[in-house]
C-alpha cells in the first residue's frame, strides 16, 4: 500500500471538487486513444443522472415510458423476449389483430442488436432492461462521435473531444427522441458511416463503409433511408469541400468518377447484405400503411425562420406534436464557435462554402414542405417532426470543434460580439415573444430559455476568454477542463429541462401503471394456458394499451402498429370492434362477432357479470373472472363459398344489419338470420339544443349554456342484452350513458363501437343519453340504434356454423405453422379462416398445396376438395423473404471474397514494402500549438507523476514527423494501388 506523502496529498486533494476534476483531467489527457471511454461514459453517466432526477425506479416510481415507448415498443421487446424463450415465432404472430407478419414489425422496432438486451433480463424487469438499452446507446452516440473527432486530429485535445462528444449525444434530438429506440442507432452509425464515406473517397477502403451502412440499414429501414441521403449529401460535401491533395493522396486519374462509382457500387453493396431486412420491410408496407397517409406536395414553409433560431437555445422545447419545430440544439458552444469557424483564415474559403451549403441544404429540408416529405419517405409523419435533424448537429458540432481548434486566432473581441448578439438575441426574442412551441400562448420559457441562455453564455464567454489569452499550456488545460465540466453542467440542464417540459407535454408513465397491471394479469393468463393447451383466441374486457396482449402472449384481436395491415383495420370495424387508422381494440365484443372470430375466452373485472349470460365463468383468480364461449369457431370452417363470395359490409348501415347478413352469408341461408333485433319504437327528445333533419341525417346543434344532451327511451321488448350504436357521418367526441350511469366516451376516435347497454328485464324502462361537448351531434336517420340479441336465433345459428367442419389443431403447433385435421360432407368444401390475408400463407391439404383467396376482401379462404377426413397444414413463409435471405446470403459472400482478395493483395504489398499513406489531418493550429509547447516542456521539466504520459505526446509527434518523410515515396508507389491493396 502506497503511503508516500506525495500520494497521500493527491488522494486528499481528489476528494474536492476541484481535485476530482483535475484528476480526471489527467486520466484523460494521458491517454493516447482510450480516452474515448469517457466518450462513452460521460453521456451515459449524465442521461442516469437524468432519470435519476426524475425519480426512476428504483429510487422513485418513475420509468422510461412516454409516448409510443409507453404504447407501443415496450410491447414489442416483449414479444422479442418472448420469441428469444421459444414462446413466439420470428415470422408470424396471432399476439397483433387477427394475426400478421412479424418481421416486418420487428424491422421497424427491434432489428437493432441491443434490442436482445432484453432477453438477459428476467421477465418482469423488463423496464430496466430499457432503461438499460437507452443509457448504453446514448454512450455509444458519444463513443462514435468522440472516434470521428480523434481520427480527423493529429494531436486531439481530449478533454475537449470529450466534451463535445457529450454535446453530440445529448443533443436535444437525441434527448427528447430516447423513448424511439430503434432510431438512436442511426445516431450512433452516422459519425463512422461520415469517417468511412471519406476513407472509401481517399483510399478505396470500403470494408467500415459497407458494415457500416449495412448496419444503419438493418437496425432501423427507416431511418436508414435518411441515412442514406445523407451519404449522398456528403460524399459531393467533401468532393466541394476539398481540393485534391485531401481527396486524392493518391493522384488517381479520373478519380471523381471512379470515386463515385465505387461509392455507388459499395452502397448497392451495405443494401445487398441487409436485403433480408429491406425486403421484409416492403413486404410489411403492402399491407397498406401508406393508405392512411395523404401528403401535401404544396410548396409552403412549415415555420417562421426567426421561431427556428430560438430552438439553438437550451431549454428550448416545443412539442413532439405535428405543428413542432426540428430539435437542433446542441449546445451553446457549438452557437457560439460556429461564426469563428467563418471567419477563421486557417479554413479554405472552398470548405467554408461547402459548409455553409451543407447546413442551409438542411434548413431548407426543415423548412420547405416537399423537401421535408421527401426526407419522411415521401409520407407525413405522425407527431415526432424532422426525424432527420440530428444530422445537422452532427455537422454543426463538427463545425464547432474546429473552430475550437483555432480559437485563439479568433480573439476576445469577436467572442464578446457572438456573446453580445445571442443575449440580445434571447432579450429580443422574448420581448417580441418568438415561439418555441408553435401553438403555445408562452413564447421563450423565462428560466428554462432565457436564463439558462443568458447564464451559461455569459460563463462561457468568460473561460473562452481565458483560454485566448492563456500562453501557458498547463493552465491552459486547467480552464479547458473547467470549460468541459461547465459543457457537461449545461448538457445536463437542458436535458433535464427537456425531459421536464417532454413530461409535461405527453406524460411520463410511472413504474406501477406498467408492472402492476401486467404482473397481475400474467398469471391469469398462465392459468388459461395451462387449463386449455390447444390453439384459440382469448382477449380482456379492461386495456392499459392497445398491445398488452403482445406482453401477455394472449392470441387476440387488439394491436398497434406502423406495420399495420389496412384491409384487418377496416374488417374489423366492420364487425362492430374499435378499429381505425393502425390500431385496433377489443372493445364492442358479444357473443356474436366473438364467436365468429373464435374468442373463446374473456377475462373480466371480478364481480362484473357483465358476460354471464352467453359465456361459462371457469375460475376467478386475484382480480379477474375468467370465462369460456361455448360458441367459439374454430380459427378456420366450412362456410357457403357462394353467397359468402357475394357479401359486402358496405351494403348496410348498422353494425347489427352487418353481423346479421355476414352470418346469413357463412351459413347459405336464403333469408338473413335476425340474431340482433332492433327496438322500432324508440322515443327520442333533446335538451338545451336544437333539433334539425333532412333525408338523411338528424343534427343536434348546442345552445349557450347548460350541457346538450339527446335521449332515446325505450321499454325493454324481453328479457335480453341490449346494443346501442348511432351511426354518424360526422361524429365528434361526445358522452353516453344509460339509465344515468355513465358508460364513457362516445362517437371519439376508441368510442366507434358496438355499446353494450346491459341486461334488462322484460317491460323494463331504459333511457340512453348522449351528452354533446359544445360541437354539433349529427347522426344517421331511417336506421335503428338500439337492438338486443334474440337468443333462439342465435344459439340456432351458431349451432349450425358449429356443425360445419371445422380445422381441429394439432398440439405442438406454432404461430407460423398450424396442422390438424378437417372432416367434409360435400364433394367441395369452401372454407373459411379468421386469419388475415397473407400471401405468405401456403396451405397444403392431404400434402397437396391449394390455391389461397381473399375472403369478404380481409381473410384467407381456400377449398378442400372430396368427402371425409383431411389432413391440413398451414405454413408461413412469403417467398420475398426466401429472396432477401438469398440477396444477403450473395452480398455477404460478395463481400468476404473482396476482403479476402484485399488480404493477399495486401501481403504482397507488404512484401513489395509498400508504404502506407498518412491521411491529411484537420488544421486546428490552437491543437497543434499545444503540443510544441508540451514538447518544450517535457525538455525542460519532467515530474514524476506526468513525465511519461507527456512523452507519449511526443511519440505521437515524432511518428507523424516520420511518416510525413515518407510522403512522397508513397505517392509514387502507389499511384495505381491503394495504401494497403483495397479495391
Amino acid at each position: 500500500m502506497n503511503s508516500s506523502p506525495d500520494f497521500i496529498e493527491q488522494t486528499k486533494a481528489s476528494r474536492s471538487p476541484l481535485g476530482f476534476l483535475k484528476h480526471i483531467q489527467n486520466k484523460i489527457s494521458s491517454s493516447p486513444a482510450s480516452y474515448l471511454g469517457y466518450c462513452f461514459a460521460v453521456p451515459l453517466i449524465l442521461t442516469f443522472l437524468i432519470y435519476l432526477s426524475m425519480g426512476i425506479h428504483p429510487f422513485g416510481n418513475g420509468s422510461v415510458l412516454v409516448l409510443d415507448l409507453n404504447g407501443q415498443y415496450v410491447y414489442f421487446f416483449e414479444s422479442l423476449r418472448n420469441a428469444v424463450y421459444g414462446e413466439g415465432s420470428f415470422l408470424y404472430s396471432f399476439f397483433r389483430a387477427l394475426g400478421g407478419e412479424y418481421m416486418g414489425m420487428y424491422a421497424y422496432y427491434l432489428a437493432s442488436p441491443l434490442s436482445y438486451i432484453v432477453a438477459l433480463f428476467p421477465q418482469d424487469r423488463i423496464l430496466e432492461a430499457l432503461f438499460t438499452i437507452i443509457l448504453l446507446k446514448t454512450g455509444l452516440c458519444g463513443f462514435t462521435f468522440g472516434f470521428f473527432l480523434h481520427k480527423h486530429t493529429a494531436n486531439p485535445n481530449k478533454i475537449i473531444t470529450v466534451a463535445f462528444s457529450a454535446m453530440y449525444a445529448l443533443c436535444s434530438f437525441a434527448v427528447v427522441h430516447q423513448n424511439n429506440v430503434m432510431w438512436i442507432d442511426a445516431i450512433i452509425w452516422l459519425p463512422i458511416i461520415t469517417y468511412a464515406i471519406e476513407q472509401l473517397i481517399k483510399h478505396r477502403k470500403y470494408k467500415l463503409y459497407v458494415i457500416s451502412l449495412a448496419m444503419a440499414m438493418m437496425s432501423n429501414y427507416y431511418i436508414g433511408y435518411m441515412i442514406c441521403i445523407w451519404c449522398v449529401l456528403y460524399f459531393f460535401y467533401y468532393f466541394l469541400a476539398h481540393d485534391e491533395s485531401v481527396h486524392n493522396p493518391h493522384s488517381e486519374k479520373l478519380h471523381g468518377v471512379k470515386a463515385f462509382l465505387r461509392f455507388g457500387a459499395f452502397s448497392l453493396l451495405a443494401a445487398a447484405i441487409s436485403a433480408f431486412i429491406l425486403l421484409v420491410a416492403y413486404y410489411s408496407l403492402t399491407f397498406g400503411k401508406n393508405e392512411f397517409s395523404d401528403p401535401n406536395w404544396s410548396l409552403r414553409a412549415k415555420f417562421d425562420l426567426l421561431d427556428f433560431f430560438t430552438k439553438f437555445l437550451p431549454g428550448s422545447y416545443d412539442t413532439v406534436r405535428p405543428e413542432g419545430l426540428p430539435f437542433v440544439y446542441c449546445g451553446l458552444m457549438a452557437v457560439i464557435l460556429a461564426p469563428v469557424y467563418f471567419i477563421t483564415k486557417r479554413i479554405s474559403s472552398r470548405e467554408k462554402l461547402a459548409t455553409l451549403a451543407l447546413l442551409g441544404i438542411l434548413v431548407l429540408c426543415f423548412i420547405a414542405s416537399p423537401l421535408d416529405l421527401i426526407w419522411h419517405g415521401f409520407q407525413n409523419p405522425n407527431w415526432l417532426n424532422h426525424r432527420y435533424s440530428f444530422m445537422f448537429c452532427f455537422a454543426l458540432l463538427v463545425v464547432g470543434y474546429k473552430a475550437f481548434g483555432n480559437l485563439r486566432r479568433a480573439g476576445e473581441k469577436v467572442i464578446l460580439a457572438i456573446c453580445a448578439f445571442i443575449i440580445l438575441f434571447v432579450v429580443l426574442a422574448q420581448k417580441q415573444e418568438l415561439k418555441t412551441y408553435v401553438v403555445s400562448d408562452e413564447a421563450l420559457h423565462v428560466f428554462y430559455t432565457v436564463w439558462l441562455s443568458v447564464i451559461f453564455t455569459v460563463i462561457l464567454f468568460g473561460i473562452l476568454c481565458l483560454i485566448i489569452r492563456t500562453s501557458s499550456f498547463r493552465k491552459r488545460e486547467s480552464i479547458t477542463a473547467v470549460l468541459a465540466a461547465l459543457i457537461c453542467v449545461e448538457m445536463f440542464c437542458n436535458a433535464l429541462t427537456m425531459v421536464v417540459q417532454f413530461d409535461d407535454d405527453v406524460t411520463y408513465s410511472t413504474y406501477s401503471s406498467y408492472n402492476n397491471y401486467i404482473s397481475a394479469l400474467r398469471p391469469v393468463v398462465n392459468r388459461v394456458k395451462e387449463e386449455d393447451t390447444s390453439f384459440y383466441r382469448m382477449e380482456k374486457t379492461s386495456h392499459r394499451k392497445y398491445n398488452d396482449n403482445m406482453a401477455l402472449g394472449i392470441r387476440g384481436l387488439s394491436n398497434s402498429t406502423s406495420t399495420l395491415n389496412s384491409s384487418t383495420i377496416s374488417f374489423l370495424g366492420n364487425m362492430g370492434y374499435t378499429a381505425r387508422a393502425h390500431l385496433s381494440k377489443y372493445l364492442g365484443g358479444n357473443p356474436v362477432n366473438d364467436s365468429l372470430l373464435g374468442v373463446k375466452y374473456l377475462i373480466d373485472l371480478k364481480d362484473s357479470e357483465k358476460l354471464i349470460h352467453y359465456y361459462e365463468k371457469q375460475f376467478t383468480e386475484q382480480a379477474y373472472d375468467v370465462y369460456k364461449n361455448p360458441y367459439a369457431l374454430s380459427v378456420a370452417y366450412g362456410v357457403s363459398g357462394d353467397t359468402l363470395a357475394e357479401f359486402d359490409f358496405s351494403d348496410y348501415t348498422t353494425y347489427f344489419e352487418k353481423l346479421n347478413a355476414f352470418v346469413g352469408a357463412l351459413r347459405g341461408t336464403e333469408t338473413e338470420p335476425q340474431i340482433f333485433k332492433p327496438i322500432t319504437d324508440l322515443d327520442s327528445s333533446c335538451k338545451n339544443c336544437t333539433e334539425t333533419s333532412n333525408y338523411t341525417q338528424l343534427t343536434y346543434t348546442p345552445n349557450e349554456g347548460s350541457a346538450a344532451t339527446v335521449t332515446f327511451s325505450f321499454k325493454a321488448t324481453e328479457a335480453a342484452d341490449y346494443y346501442f350504436y348511432t351511426p354518424s357521418n360526422n361524429p365528434k367526441e361526445c358522452a353516453l350513458s344509460v339509465n344515468g350511469t355513465s358508460l364513457g366516451k362516445y362517437l371519439g376516435s376508441d368510442t366507434k363501437h358496438i355499446f353494450h347497454l346491459g341486461w334488462f328485464e322484460e317491460d323494463e324502462n331504459v333511457s340512453v343519453t348522449i351528452t354533446m361537448n359544445k360541437e354539433t351531434l349529427s347522426l344517421v336517420r331511417n336506421c335503428n340504434y338500439v337492438w338486443y340479441i334474440d337468443r333462439n336465433e342465435f344459439e340456432e345459428s351458431f349451432a349450425d356454423l358449429l356443425d360445419n367442419p371445422q380445422f381441429i389443431i394439432n398440439d405442438g403447433f406454432t404461430d407460423d405453422h398450424l396442422v390438424g385435421t378437417m372432416t367434409t360432407t360435400e364433394d367441395t368444401t369452401n372454407v373459411m379462416t379468421t386469419i388475415s390475408y397473407d400471401e405468405g400463407w401456403k396451405i397444403y391439404v392431404d400434402g397437396d398445396p391449394v390455391e389461397i383467396y381473399r375472403s369478404v376482401d380481409a381473410l384467407i379462404g381456400f377449398d378442400i376438395v372430396g368427402a371425409g377426413e383431411h389432413t391440413v397444414e398451414m405454413r408461413y413463409m412469403p417467398d420475398i423473404y426466401r429472396l432477401g435471405m438469398t440477396v444477403s446470403i450473395i452480398g455477404i459472400t460478395a463481400f468476404i471474397v473482396l476482403c479476402v482478395i484485399d488480404l493477399v493483395l495486401k501481403k504482397t504489398l507488404m512484401k513489395n514494402k509498400v508504404l502506407k499513406c498518412i491521411d491529411t489531418p484537420w488544421v486546428l493550429e490552437d491543437f497543434d500549438e499545444d503540443n510544441e509547447e508540451l514538447s518544450k516542456l517535457s525538455e525542460t521539466t519532467a515530474p514524476r507523476k506526468t513525465l511519461k504520459d507527456r512523452l507519449s505526446f511526443l511519440n505521437i509527434l515524432n511518428k507523424k514527423k516520420a511518416a510525413d518523410t515518407d510522403s512522397t515515396v508513397e505517392k509514387a508507389d502507389n499511384e495505381n494501388t491503394n495504401d494497403n491493396g483495397e479495391l
